[in-house]
């Protein structure tokens, strides 16, 4: 991948770009959309990415750097607002910030993404829900990549690149095609999903896990390892299953086990000595709501997952214990910044009543 100068920001966007649109806006530069967003720079695609904070200032001044499964210095127009990008009639917006921010980042764009193609690089179910409300083309991709901003502009790509995209919710097109035809191009495990609402239902039962991991101060390969934690995240699970087919949802995890076999396989004893724990912390999966709690950013995204799940119970007049408490547990520790590691499996299956 090209490097990126470090006097770049010093530029406009019409500097950094000339007179060519981007092809793609990647609006949320958090470790997916920084990843996805260096990849397809990578591949001499005119890519702008709209970032915030601390994070926009340091990815001005020196730009990105990318490390781990993905080590570059991407070429990429780093800008703080959608008014600033040089938006063509065959620009793709691809939404990854997180789902409580989805409703913000559209309302502060306007109309600049009235006419675009809007894919939603997110976890959950949500933001496709909001997008598709306000009347927007809306996609849906299930990410499966992992990634972190170990300090503003520095990002860590951890694990994965399997992307599945699709209209919302079902569907097949040509922008579909072309947009996973580029992602093959950079790298990515990319591909077109008819059913993508079934499919990011099975990633949001994949993420019931994240708010477990959160309180408990767990990287992902540390919670498949020990018994505890894996009998734990089988009992979430297994609530939301049953919550899920009660609803009469469908989900697919893209994997030979289904979902009532993924459960049990969690529940094998002892220690699985072959999930290795690797000594280099950069290399620990750890989810984003691990990340939201570690930065004390004073919310996580639990809501729109375990919540999901909830809502979904009561609507039916039935209960889901642990997926609420692990929701209200972990909502509560991001607003009052306790850091990871504020609960246990034993503590948290006490509060159930």
């Amino acid at each position: 991948m090209a490097r990126s100068p470090s006097l770049r920001a010093m530029r406009s966007a019409a500097d950094q770009q000339g007179d060519r649109p981007a092809d793609y806006v990647v609006h949320g530069a958090g470790g997916i959309g920084c990843v996805v967003a260096g990849r397809l720079a990578g591949i001499g695609k005119a890519v702008t990415i709209i970032a915030r904070g601390s994070h926009l200032e340091a990815m001005k001044a020196n730009g990105l750097t990318l490390k781990g499964m993905t080590v570059a210095r991407p070429d990429l127009v780093v800008l703080g607002h959608p008014d600033e990008a040089l938006i063509g009639p065959d620009t793709v917006v691809i939404l990854a910030m997180k789902t409580n921010d989805t409703a913000a980042a559209l309302d502060d764009a306007g109309e600049r993404y009235r006419h675009l193609p809007m894919m939603c690089f997110q976890n959950g179910v949500g933001n496709e829900e909001i997008t598709s409300a306000r009347g927007l083309n809306t996609y849906g991709t299930v990410v499966m990549v992992g990634g972190r901003i170990l300090e503003p502009g520095v990002v860590v790509h951890t694990a994965g690149s399997t992307l599945m995209i699709g209209p919302w919710p079902r569907g097949m097109d040509e922008l579909t095609e072309r947009v996973v035809a580029d992602l093959v191009a950079a790298r990515m495990r990319a591909s077109a999903h008819r059913e993508v609402a079934v499919a990011k239902w099975g990633k949001l039962f994949r993420n019931l896990n994240n708010a477990y991991l959160a309180l408990a101060d767990l990287a992902v390969q540390q919670s498949i390892r020990y018994e505890e934690h894996r009998f734990f995240l089988a009992d979430v699970q297994e609530e939301a299953l049953d919550v899920l087919e009660a609803a009469g949802i469908e989900l697919d995890l893209g994997e030979r086990r289904t979902p009532r076999e993924q459960i049990e396989r969690l529940r094998g004893p002892g220690e699985w000595l072959q999930v290795e724990i690797p000594e280099d912390p950069d290399q620990l999966v750890r989810p984003s709501t691990w990340q939201d709690l570690h930065f004390a950013r004073g919310q996580v995204e639990v809501d729109w997952f375990n919540g999901e799940i909830v809502r979904l119970a009561e609507r039916m007049g039935r209960d889901a214990p642990l997926n609420r408490v692990v929701r209200d547990r972990c909502v509560d520790a991001a607003e009052r910044r306790l850091p990871p590691g504020s609960e246990t499996a034993a503590s948290l299956r006490a509060l159930v009543r």
